[in-house]
């Protein structure tokens, strides 16, 4: 089932569309009786290729998950808690690199959101959780432990969950750690609207603490109505390949929010 859902979210994700359109124009270019309609997928292609660089369509795709939930900005009052979930992206061991090296941009955010939450909750105990991203590497939840640690976190504030491989995993794993009590999970902000509804589905008390919030930092809630018409029309003189792959992580989540739903997982 997993094989199957990674395999049309590919194939139908902003990028998987692109190549198949050029990778068709490119084909029938060089036959003489289909080169007119090679052509034209190619310029479909290079429009959609300047659509997904220069519209602001991902910021927008990704505005509607990182307002899910607002940013942790302090120690939740009520309930009360002390642990602190973090949900694993990438890692691999890389000997003579440093940790930091060895983790993906993305779960350093989550690690530095809950190093942040660990910091200023007294008595705070660290959770990290991910099964093993490469074979032959231990769990990535361990490379994360290994990178707290380096940061200053105390190894007894670390527990380490490393048997899960996805994020329906992550969390079931979890409430074996964490049981009934409430507890705060940090993942990117785009990523946590699935966890947190996962976890919910678990009956877990979630307390939803964002990290790596890319497409609510440049659009305020407090904006006017004429602001955002003009950040609309600014942001296509910011073309960035960043909007292609944030595009392409949107697709992922909205993609993984239906899967989820049909699997009853959420």
């Amino acid at each position: 089932m997993e094989f199957i859902s990674r395999s049309l979210e590919l194939i139908f994700s902003p990028l998987g569309i692109l190549t198949f359109v050029t990778l068709a124009g490119v084909v029938l270019s060089f036959s003489k009786r289909r080169l007119h309609a090679g052509r034209r997928l190619l310029i479909c292609a290079g429009i959609l290729f300047l659509l997904f660089l220069f519209s602001p369509l991902a910021q927008f795709l990704m505005l509607r998950l990182e307002r899910q939930y607002p940013p942790l900005i302090s120690p939740p009052e009520s309930p009360k808690t002390d642990q602190i979930v973090m949900l694993a992206g990438y890692a691999e061991e890389n000997p003579g690199i440093p940790v930091t090296s060895d983790i993906s941009e993305q779960t350093v955010l989550v690690l530095s959101e809950g190093l942040r939450l660990y910091r200023i909750i007294p008595g705070a105990k660290l959770i990290t959780s991910g099964g093993v991203a490469r074979s032959g590497d231990k769990p990535v939840a361990a490379i994360m432990a290994d990178f707290l640690q380096q940061m200053g976190a105390p190894a007894k504030d670390l527990i380490v969950e490393g048997n899960s491989r996805n994020t329906y995993e992550n969390l079931v794993e979890v409430k074996k750690i964490v049981g009934s009590r409430p507890f705060i999970l940090v993942a990117l902000g785009c990523d946590l609207k699935r966890a947190a509804a996962v976890a919910g589905k678990l009956k877990m008390q979630v307390i939803p603490a964002p990290a790596g919030l890319w497409a609510v930092q440049h659009h305020r809630t407090d904006m006017s109505f004429s602001e955002k018409i003009a950040d609309f029309f600014v942001s296509f003189a910011h073309p960035s390949l960043t909007n292609l792959l944030k595009l392409q992580w949107a697709w992922h989540e909205y993609n993984g929010l239906l899967w989820y739903r049909l699997l009853g997982r959420i």
